[in-house]
């Protein structure tokens, strides 16, 4: 067995082993990932990384630790911030905000039993009822945005970005003149995701202000509902009777898990359906096949969400020791699973590269696994299937205006910033 943090550690200035780069900072990444991630499943399946994090790139493993008791995502327990800055006094620059603002727990970040809490009440606003209620809803948002279309538009900034907080605007209670503001909110605060210890200070200062901003909004919306005696059907009414009913959960938590909802939805779907843009431009079958059989929508969603997922990596805390191919994972160590580069695994995925949407055997890891599964897959899969479906009613074909696609800053969360498109419209 090796020593603890003996793994190849890839110099963010240089190439990996054998000549492939892998710096989770380089924009150049981003363009195209996947070689890299390549290189890594077959040469560094546990490669210390850069920022002094683990990597694991293997669909066997990724998928093995999201389920692992052993790994935990409170953060509290980690040492990356010593491991990256030499102290844990404040978080790195990347975060873009102090600890201050994490000392409410909120279940995307905790481990039982507080996650198993503030999870339950949650749950109870996902219910395959309550989503299947919201089709007609979400339907009809669909409707609003595409509306009649061009020939040429950008689908980040006609579905893809409005879409998401339409939806979640509705879900929380979040009044429509105000919901624009929460997609400039979101954007901020998913960079805490970007592994970048050079931020410049006022990128960090623009993050800490959307942070705060966003927390005292659903503070105040908290205590609006309180007042109204929490009698609304929104979620947010609903954690307030959880509250006022005695379940120990705070206002300070209700505020924090509303905005990690907000920022984990919007930039995940946005991205969703970006990249379902860039994939029915670059595999035109996959497109011209869902146009012809609409049943096939369920395949296709799957398949767009492990070619081009919208999130790439998950964090994970090791919460004891033990060793994965030989090397060493201490309590405190952070792990990234690249769970795009294990939806690429030839070992899971045969043609991993290859667009089919008629897939059987292993799921991909985009939902994630374990009692920290993504909650919001089913709103996620029911607003994909509806804003895609929206799409092959109006158009036959996608094609992108332009070559080189300006993806968003990261790689944490990965999808387009724009994605100007060409369309050929039914009955044009």
């Amino acid at each position: 067995m090796s020593q603890t943090h003996s793994a190849p550690e890839v110099p963010a200035d240089g190439p990996a082993p054998g000549g492939v780069s892998f710096d989770p900072t380089d924009p150049g990444l981003q363009q195209n990932p996947y070689p890299a991630y390549a290189f890594l499943r077959e040469n560094l399946p546990v490669m210390r990384g850069p920022l002094g994090v683990w990597m694991v790139s293997r669909y066997e493993d990724c998928e093995a630790l999201l389920r692992d008791r052993r790994m935990g995502k409170d953060f509290a327990n980690s040492k990356f911030f010593e491991q990256i800055m030499g102290s844990s006094e404040e978080l790195p620059p990347f975060l873009g905000f102090g600890l201050d603002d994490f000392d409410a727990k909120m279940f995307l970040l905790t481990d039982p039993p507080e996650h198993t809490k503030l999870r339950g009440l949650v749950s109870q606003a996902f219910t395959p009822a309550i989503i299947n209620a919201m089709r007609p809803r979400i339907a009809s948002i669909v409707d609003e945005l595409l509306g009649e279309l061009p020939a040429e538009f950008d689908l980040m900034e006609r579905l893809a970005t409005p879409m998401p907080i339409r939806v979640l605007g509705s879900m929380l209670g979040i009044p429509e003149a105000d919901q624009e503001q929460f997609t400039s909110w979101s954007v901020q605060i998913a960079g805490m995701l970007d592994l970048d210890v050079e931020l410049p200070p006022e990128v960090a200062a623009t993050r800490r202000a959307a942070t705060g901003a966003c927390t005292t909004y659903f503070l105040e919306l908290a205590e609006r509902r309180a007042a109204e005696g929490g009698q609304g059907e929104d979620l947010i009414s609903h954690l307030v009777r959880a509250r006022d009913e005695g379940s120990a959960l705070s206002t300070q938590e209700i505020a924090a898990t509303c905005v990690l909802l907000v920022v984990a939805a919007q930039e995940t779907f946005s991205n969703l359906i970006g990249n379902s843009g860039m994939v029915f431009a670059r595999h035109p079958e996959a497109f011209t096949g869902l146009a012809a059989d609409p049943d096939s929508i369920d395949g296709v969603i799957n398949e767009i969400m492990r070619l081009e997922p919208p999130a790439h990596q998950v964090g994970r805390i090791a919460l004891e020791k033990f060793d994965l191919h030989g090397e060493v994972f201490e309590p405190g160590d952070a792990v990234i699973l690249l769970v795009a580069a294990a939806n690429r695994d030839e070992r899971a995925f045969p043609e991993p590269d290859t667009f089919r949407a008629d897939r059987d055997g292993r799921p991909n890891l985009s939902f994630g696994r374990g009692i920290h599964y993504c909650l919001g897959a089913p709103l996620a899969n029911l607003m994909a299937r509806e804003a895609l479906t929206g799409l092959t009613r109006r158009i036959t074909s996608v094609q992108l205006t332009q070559e080189t696609i300006d993806f968003k800053p990261g790689l944490g969360l990965r999808g387009p910033a724009k994605l100007p498109v060409r369309v050929e419209r039914r009955g044009s």
